[in-house]
């Protein structure tokens, strides 16, 4: 019985590697960060992540990780953890479609530091964030993602 099922695993291993190499990497980039609120404590910023699916059927993701950090405004090159997190909420994309999922990025001033007080000086902060998007559907799959910009209190510019 053993023996059966050790010859029964490697045809099935095999297609079961064919079909994961049929399957097109998604894209996946930042399209905007905007400012989503600003409180006494601290604020949101919404990241806008498109997902793509060049693939003839759904995917659905698991979750979404995200690390920014912003540039001290007073020491150019000099990065400043600001917020990392986990969106743990399924979205599907379908076949040969594309979606942009609302990620809220909350955050603390205390966090800042120094730079806080040149940001609002100045009204406007460099920023970069990356992550992955972790899919669960069809088959488990991690894909990155990364982008740096500008955040104006105002509104964001690449």
């Amino acid at each position: 019985m053993k023996i059966m099922s050790r010859t029964m695993l490697l045809p099935l291993l095999l297609i079961a590697g064919a079909c994961s190499s049929a399957v097109r990497q998604p894209e996946v980039r930042l399209e905007s960060v905007r400012v989503g609120g600003i409180g006494l404590r601290g604020g949101t910023l919404h990241a806008q992540v498109y997902v793509g699916n060049p693939n003839s059927f759904g995917l659905e993701t698991r979750s979404i990780t995200y690390d920014m950090q912003v540039e001290h405004p007073d020491s150019a090159g000099r990065w400043v953890s600001f917020a990392q997190g986990t969106v743990d909420e399924p979205v599907r994309v379908g076949g040969n479609s594309s979606t942009i999922i609302d990620v809220p990025i909350q955050f603390r001033y205390d966090d800042l530091g120094g730079a806080l007080r040149s940001i609002i000086d100045t009204g406007t902060f460099n920023y970069r964030v990356s992550g992955d998007v972790r899919l669960s559907e069809p088959v488990g799959r991690t894909v990155p993602y990364s982008k740096t910009g500008i955040v104006s209190l105002s509104g964001v510019r690449d």
